[in-house]
């Protein structure tokens, strides 16, 4: 840790400190408030706990998919989007966009289905009603297979989209659509427990879900693992976001910074995601992503 974000961390302290044992400057300093993807609820929670222990300001954190964070954001209900997709051009014209983490997505089925990889082209058939048997996909058993799906507007399901089935809102490709019959949830924690109460079921988590109640198999015959994430090799793989208004104030800023650091860092590899490149100064914060 550097003599440069420990002085920050400790300026900030201060300066909230202060406020807070002043009821004129409490009575005007708002809250944090996060709201967005449930994939990342988990995590923004245990930053939130953390960081009000160390620096002594609440931040509430909900849910309500990705597509929820940018709207409360900028109806001023939230100063924190979190997002496990893109930020869409519109949502990002009047926010400072940072990766906080990476993610990487499991394809799931029943701990005891025999199938132990898929190609991404058989996943894009599945997803998209082509494939509907386990035996197409090399299973001795020739029974239906059932999809589930998360709702539209999720981030998990974006990120599906856009690796599988060759979606770009960039550049205005719509990819192949998603077959309509499938199961539809609307949480990974939710997708999880269809998954594993269902023996023919498929469906895909982000890695820090993953548990024994279900099976992660290979994809293009390589393992669901950190290491082939890091290494290019595993191709489900995405970053995770937070936005916030370009014109918001320094506590917003604080607990950005809060997040990107060293110990921000390590409570994100503790909750299962891979941590971003460590910055060590406020001018490196600065450069970084849409500032």
């Amino acid at each position: 840790m550097t003599i440069q974000y420990r002085l920050f961390i400790l300026l900030c302290s201060i300066i909230l400190s202060s406020c807070l044992s002043c009821n004129l400057c409490f009575a005007k300093l708002p809250r944090l408030i996060i709201v967005g993807s449930t994939t990342m609820l988990p995590l923004s929670e245990h930053l939130a706990t953390q960081y009000k222990k160390k620096v002594g300001v609440d931040v509430l954190v909900q849910g309500g998919g990705s597509s929820a964070g940018p709207i409360a954001v900028l109806n001023n209900i939230a100063q924190i989007a979190a997002s496990s997709r893109d930020f869409t051009s519109d949502e990002s014209k009047n926010l400072r966009v940072f990766v906080i983490a990476h993610d990487v997505l499991a394809v799931v089925v029943h701990p005891s289905n025999p199938v132990k990889n898929i190609s991404m082209e058989q996943l894009k058939d599945v997803l998209s009603g082509k494939i509907t048997n386990w035996k197409e996909l090399g299973s001795p058993l020739s029974k239906p297979i059932l999809l589930i799906n998360d709702s539209s507007g999720n981030g998990t399901r974006a990120a599906i989209e856009e690796l599988v089935m060759g979606k770009s809102k960039a550049k205005k490709i719509a990819g192949t659509l998603i077959t309509l019959m499938s199961v539809v949830t609307n949480s990974s924690a939710e997708m999880k427990s269809n998954i594993a109460n269902f023996k023919y079921a498929i469906g895909y988590l982000p890695f820090s879900y993953l548990d024994s109640t279900v099976k992660a198999i290979s994809v293009n015959a390589v393992p669901p693992t950190y290491a082939a994430a890091y290494k290019g090799r595993y191709p489900l793989f995405r970053d995770l976001y937070y936005g916030i208004k370009k014109d918001s104030a320094s506590l917003d800023l604080a607990y950005i910074y809060y997040v990107l650091g060293p110990e921000g860092q390590d409570i994100v590899t503790q909750e299962g995601f891979l941590p971003i490149k460590l910055i060590t100064t406020h001018e490196e914060l600065d450069k970084i992503n849409n500032y």
